[in-house]
């Protein structure tokens, strides 16, 4: 949110475009993109000296891996923008306004899927009415993304006479992206559900 904030405010000098906020906050997520690796071979390892079955054990791994993409996809975004903002590009403004504010949009219900995310994994194996619950609402908080997305990519497909081909690319590959980490969060929480049901909770 803040890196999308401060790309927006500013001119094409770096010194009045955002650029340090914007590279603090990319370094602080590749700094937990790292910590997300390190704790992902971590949990892969006590998995492998485990005594569950295969079938849960594939699951636990597959719940790691989409988690840890959470964060690959987070990190791929942050350095997309941090790298325009370098090299501001020859866009439309107008189009680069509104499609900044559904970009905000977009990273919001991603924040509040997280939220919810982050709530399940606590209280799995404990509630599970409650988690079922809060897989629903991460379910529909994705599919309330696709309806931006999608609309996102209407107006891009449609503006494409306005933007030169790296433009055009950049808004493609960032909106994707934004909306890979939506779908991942999704997926992570059906396998919290999976597992829980295996294991009987």
């Amino acid at each position: 949110m803040k890196i999308l904030s401060s790309s927006g405010n500013g001119t094409s000098s770096g010194s009045h475009n955002g650029l340090h906020d914007i590279e603090i906050c990319t370094e602080r997520i590749n700094i937990l993109e790292k910590m997300g690796d390190k704790i992902t071979q971590s949990f892969e390892e006590m998995l492998g000296r485990g005594s569950i079955t295969a079938s849960i054990e594939y699951d636990f791994g597959r719940l790691a891996d989409n988690v840890d993409s959470i964060l690959d996809r987070a990190h791929a975004l942050s350095r997309q923008l941090r790298r325009v903002t370098r090299r501001p590009l020859r866009e439309a403004k107008e189009f680069d306004t509104a499609n900044r504010k559904e970009m905000i949009h977009l990273v919001q219900i991603g924040l509040t899927q997280l939220r919810a995310f982050r709530k399940l994994l606590t209280i799995a194996g404990t509630n599970r009415n409650q988690a079922i619950e809060l897989a629903r609402e991460i379910e529909q908080l994705e599919e309330e993304g696709d309806d931006v997305k999608d609309a996102m990519l209407d107006e891009l497909y449609g503006s494409w006479e306005k933007l030169d081909y790296a433009s055009f690319h950049n808004y493609l590959e960032t909106t994707i992206e934004a909306d890979d980490i939506l779908d991942l969060c999704e997926d992570a929480s059906d396998l919290v559900i999976t597992v829980m049901k295996a294991l009987g909770a």
